[in-house]
């Protein structure tokens, strides 16, 4: 599915680009990266302009630094000034592959997660 234009992205959603690493000698993926962009309300909020995801068999390898690393490049090409990216604060191996590639700590939000039956949006407390 192409969602990298505005024209042909679903109400609600921002146009993206999404790359995965795959080794090929397993036909194994190893990890995925998502590049927003643009931000939404919602993204600026929660998700930033880059999401990525690393198999749990492969993680404390370097790949997260390296896609991200790659994933920043693709920003620039895309002529962002900023890329914002977001990590649980519990997620310490993210948090480092962000520090790693020049992120800088922009603030702190506690988050919790509402019954989605109840509310269509988590609230920031």
């Amino acid at each position: 599915m192409d969602n990298s234009r505005e024209e042909i992205v679903m109400d609600g959603l921002v146009p993206s680009s999404i790359y995965l690493t795959i080794r090929l000698v397993y036909n194994k993926l190893i990890d995925m990266i998502d590049i927003r962009h643009k931000l939404n309300k919602y993204l600026f909020e929660f998700g930033g302009h880059i999401g990525y995801s690393v198999r749990k068999s492969e993680r404390r390898k370097g790949s997260a630094k390296e896609m991200l690393n790659l994933a920043l490049e693709k920003c620039k090409d895309m002529n962002m000034e900023k890329a914002l990216i977001t990590c649980s604060k519990e997620n310490i191996a993210s948090a480092k592959a962000i520090i790693y590639n020049g992120g800088v700590l922009e603030n702190v939000a506690r988050i919790s997660l509402i019954d989605f039956n109840a509310s269509s949006e988590p609230i920031i407390i």
